[in-house]
């Protein structure tokens, strides 16, 4: 009983490992795509995010959003605070804005796009409109991923 007690306590910490470096699989290759930049800052608030993110190379976390290249939002209360300070921040830099909820996505049009769960399905969607405003083009295999309107 207790070597079987053993055995599930490994295999879950396993599968916890495979999905946090899928998780920052996902993300490297999202955000490499919205950037040209051999190394990205990112800003990203919630602490599960900022373990997982911790482990790259590339990716650079930062302490302030003005600082960041790209801010991962998962929440709405962090997203008013980042436009707040966005609308208060004098500098041209414009940050790219990506979120972890539909409803974020669909609400606020400052926001490029949204990698999220439905359904126990992930979701993936980028505006068009919004690319543009960026500048950003996706590779290929990413257009299927962008919608015009929500």
């Amino acid at each position: 009983m207790r070597k079987i007690l053993i055995l599930l306590i490994l295999f879950y910490g396993h599968l916890y490992a495979l999905d946090r470096d899928s998780t920052l699989k996902i993300y490297h290759k999202l955000f490499f795509s919205l950037s040209p930049k051999a190394e990205i800052s990112v800003y990203v608030k919630d602490n599960e995010y900022r373990k997982i993110f911790l482990t790259s190379k590339r990716l650079h976390l930062v302490e302030d959003p003005k600082e960041a290249d790209i801010v991962l939002i998962t929440n709405e209360k962090t997203l008013d605070q980042v436009l707040a300070q966005e609308k208060i921040s004098k500098t041209d830099k414009k940050t790219i804005l990506f979120v972890t909820d539909y409803h974020l996505l669909a609400r606020y049009n400052e926001v490029v796009g949204a990698f999220y769960w439905r359904k126990g399905r992930s979701q993936l969607l980028f505006v068009k409109s919004r690319l543009d405003k960026y500048h950003i083009s996706l590779p290929d295999e990413y257009q299927r991923f962008i919608v015009d309107v929500l």
